[in-house]
């Protein structure tokens, strides 16, 4: 069986749902289409096609082939294509699924410089808060933030180290209640990232020598986007956790205030995922690289915002 042409074959015949189409496209008959088909399903014993004398249909597991075969004929086209030194510049269409955080922090400001730089690339940028299939949802890559890199058949560059911070308003009301100390915590209204009102939330803190103080917070207000948790916070309904690539915008325009600043939570690494090539189309390539030095450059002015915030005018400030 020649399992490539079979392959090429049931993509045309998925995308198209039509044996006569496929058949006219790859130049052969209407009876050996459906005849090589047949061998593929025998081969991978399993039904990719529902078929009728009206209609065809993928099955689930054929949803799944076809997203593999895209990816299999992609790298076979695109190693032909570094072979022949005709896809040695970045032109087509790049698909990039992200958070809408990570969406407006990093990745719109990096795509006006990559498109500068390479204006035959057409991005198309999905925001999302849900975890997406690379190869089913036709993405190039997706930037993830996440503890450790998940075992899966995709490749991961690692763009930044970063983390969470707790913040507060400047003008935030409670001035008649300490907060020096981890233990203060408790006592203050806690605003919580997360789709429903909770009972509580762990928070573990961890100091510049690597200690970690666990703090249970009863939230007094809970939402489920990052951006409503900042405006929340900035109207000054308690204190937060925000990780800082939505927190050091209103930092640097002193509309937050960090609460015990010697302390950060969620350690987190931002990567770059896409799908295990042999070969990377340029454009995918060049995207990385480009990545990879805007997340540094970011990393460091968000750095330099923290080391210029008055520490001592954040304590102050709560207590005045």
């Amino acid at each position: 069986m020649d399992l490539y042409r079979n392959m090429r074959l049931f993509v045309r015949v998925a995308e198209d749902l039509s044996f006569t189409s496929a058949a006219r496209s790859l130049t052969m008959s209407i009876g050996v289409a459906s005849r090589l088909i047949t061998e593929l399903e025998q081969h991978l014993e399993t039904r990719l096609l529902h078929r009728t004398t009206r209609q065809i249909a993928l099955t689930q597991a054929g949803k799944r082939y076809l997203g593999r075969c895209r990816a299999i004929l992609a790298s076979i086209d695109e190693a032909k294509a570094e072979a022949r030194a005709v896809h040695l510049q970045p032109v087509g269409r790049l698909h990039v699924h992200a958070s809408p955080a990570i969406g407006r922090h990093y990745l719109v400001p990096a795509i006006g410089q990559y498109r500068q730089l390479y204006p035959h690339v057409h991005v198309a940028l999905s925001l999302s808060d849900e975890t997406t299939d690379l190869l089913e949802d036709g993405y190039d890559t997706a930037i993830v933030a996440m503890s450790a890199l998940r075992d899966s058949s995709f490749i991961g560059v690692n763009l930044r180290e970063t983390y969470s911070v707790l913040c507060a308003a400047p003008g935030y009301p409670r001035r008649d209640t300490p907060l020096e100390t981890t233990s203060d915590l408790e006592s203050h209204p806690f605003v919580s990232f997360a789709p429903a009102l909770t009972d509580s939330v762990d928070l573990a803190l961890i100091d510049a020598d690597g200690a970690t103080v666990n703090v249970t917070m009863k939230p007094a207000f809970c939402v489920n986007t990052l951006e409503s948790a900042a405006s929340a916070l900035e109207l000054g309904i308690g204190i937060g956790a925000l990780p800082l690539h939505v927190a050091v915008e209103a930092i640097s325009a002193g509309r937050l205030v960090r609460v015990l600043p010697h302390y950060r939570l969620q350690p987190l690494t931002l990567y770059a995922l896409f799908p295990s090539r042999q070969f990377l189309d340029a454009k995918v390539r060049t995207w990385l690289d480009h990545l990879k030095i805007h997340f540094e450059q970011a990393a460091r002015r968000e750095e330099s915002v923290l080391a210029e915030e008055p520490k001592v005018a954040t304590v102050t400030a709560l207590r005045a």
